[in-house]
């Protein structure tokens, strides 16, 4: 019985280490038309009832945020306007953001977009919190996972194909 610990032991952590996910999801498209080109890299929400999802979309080289709730309405200050405060252990920052139609989404603005970006790129971890709906995203590799939004997809060359022309 000894002699099938080890075994044990190694097919135990083997398992554990295979059922940790990554939270970043990536998801990429490219078209035949580089205009076309869209990747969007998302952080889904912890807390169905209570979380933020972050979701940041490459369409050609422009990027966007947005942050989405599952259930209820974004919390407006104003018609059609909400705030999304942005913490980490040594600063906090509020921005007021347009809602979108449903008010369960939000876009984030240039300048809100541009802090986060560079919020995640330095600490470990953000808090973004509206109203009554929190986050905290793991932004440990959050640089590894952007890049990959960055990055276009291989296409393979057209004329490596085999192509068929019917008249």
């Amino acid at each position: 019985m000894r002699q099938n610990k080890p075994l044990f032991l190694v097919l135990l952590f083997l398992f554990l280490a295979g059922c940790h996910r990554e939270p970043w999801q990536h998801t990429s498209i490219r078209s035949g038309d580089p205009n076309y080109d869209m990747a969007k890299l998302s952080y889904p929400s912890t807390d169905g009832a209570q979380g933020i999802e972050l979701e940041l979309t490459r369409c050609d080289k422009e990027i966007f945020g947005y942050i989405y709730v599952d259930q209820f309405d974004l919390p407006s200050v104003e018609p059609n306007v909400t705030t999304l405060t942005i913490t980490t252990n040594s600063s906090s920052r509020t921005f007021t953001l347009p809602l979108l139609q449903g008010s369960q989404k939000a876009r984030l603005t240039d300048e809100c977009l541009e802090y986060l970006l560079q919020t995640l790129t330095l600490k470990p971890s953000v808090t973004l919190s509206s109203g009554y709906f929190m986050q905290t995203i793991d932004a440990t590799r959050f640089e590894q996972h952007y890049q990959a939004l960055l990055r276009k997809p291989f296409l393979p060359h057209p004329r490596s194909m085999i192509s068929f022309e019917l008249f």
